[in-house]
């Protein structure tokens, strides 16, 4: 199923729709279609209803190991004040 992302009154259609931290780039299979880059403002950006961007998988990974350090963290603070107080 293709997806349509509406950008100043043209329709993009690509596969995956990936959106980044400042880019968005269309894929149909590997191949990149189209790319949006620099981009400040998202809210220019518009998929059609009912459709949501893909997720970057690298960038998915990149977040969950920073979280895991995050809670590994608050946890080890837990532990300290908890035994600090022993």
């Amino acid at each position: 199923m293709m997806k349509k992302l509406f950008f100043d009154n043209e329709v993009l259609e690509a596969e995956k729709i990936i959106k980044y931290e400042n880019k968005i780039i269309g894929y149909i299979g590997d191949n990149e279609v189209f790319s949006f880059k620099g981009i400040t403002d998202f809210s220019v950006f518009t998929l059609e209803e009912g459709q949501e961007f893909d997720i970057n998988k690298t960038e998915e990974l990149e977040i969950l190991k920073k979280e895991n350090v995050e809670i590994k963290l608050a946890i080890a603070e837990m532990y300290e004040t908890i035994l600090g107080g022993i």
